[in-house]
């Protein structure tokens, strides 16, 4: 699902620790930075939504799975 960024999410996803990026889901393997399903990740990497400038949009994973 992809929906447009706002400025707000920010503080919302801090405020309440809102988890969505490849880092926090159980499908993740720290050791090689990929998708254990084998579905390209760059997207839902937390470096993306971190660093300026910001995306235009925010990507979930419809597979997400918390850790």
């Amino acid at each position: 699902m992809e929906v447009a960024f706002r400025p707000e999410f920010d503080e919302e996803r801090e405020r309440l620790s809102f988890c969505f990026t490849c880092e926090d889901c159980a499908h993740f393997d720290d050791g090689t930075g990929e998708c254990l399903h084998g579905f390209p990740n760059a997207m839902h990497r937390l470096a993306r939504y971190v660093r300026d400038p910001r995306p235009a949009t925010i990507v979930f994973c419809k597979d997400f799975d918390l850790a």
